[in-house]
């Protein structure tokens, strides 16, 4: 029969932290066993200290060795877990200091940016019908006979659209380029 009664009703409470205190080096022991940590093991005991601290109820108990014996090992092995999680989660991150750099200058970056935010004025410069069939077709994917089909014009025409518009990207990635001494790699994020 376990009935939960208030900690501060029963001296049984305290008790229960008396036992732990004095088998404390067998409880660090028996989470020593499963973290191979001793450090890590110190916190497990510290810990099941503390929630019989806090706890308002304990059962009441026959084997409190037990009990505590099952406290010890149930935080052990969440900690174990808790461990190996972060370890696969911040491994990838670790590595990711070693990792090529995408951009090898902050520079280069700066200027490709400014290349394509100049390739994105050009293109809100033109005909919206214009922008339209470059975008659907360019990055979209959208093949030339359906853009013709969606704007009411010949795919002859369509062809001429995106011809128009990659050669005003072209310009503005060019005129960039001659002005601030930036590369023209934004183009290849449109065409």
């Amino acid at each position: 029969m376990r009935d939960t009664l208030p900690n501060r009703d029963l001296p049984h409470g305290r008790d229960l932290l008396d036992v732990l205190l004095a088998g404390r080096r067998r409880f660090v022991d028996m989470a020593h066993r499963i973290l191979k940590c001793r450090a890590r093991a110190e916190d497990v005991v510290q810990d099941v200290a503390l929630a019989l601290c806090q706890d308002r109820t304990i059962p009441e108990m026959r084997h409190p060795e037990a009990y505590l014996g099952r406290m010890i090992r149930n935080l052990a092995l969440d900690s174990l877990r808790r461990n190996g999680l972060e370890c696969r989660l911040l491994a990838p991150i670790a590595a990711a200091e070693h990792a090529a750099s995408p951009c090898a200058c902050p520079h280069e970056r700066l200027e490709a940016c400014q290349a394509l935010r100049a390739v994105a004025a050009a293109l809100d410069r033109a005909p919206p019908r214009t922008r339209r069939a470059l975008l659907a077709h360019r990055l979209d994917g959208v093949p030339q006979k359906e853009i013709a089909a969606q704007i009411g014009v010949s795919p002859a025409r369509v062809n001429g659209m995106i011809k128009d518009a990659t050669t005003l990207c072209r310009r503005a990635s060019g005129a960039l380029s001659e002005r601030d001494g930036a590369a023209a790699g934004a183009w290849a994020a449109v065409a």
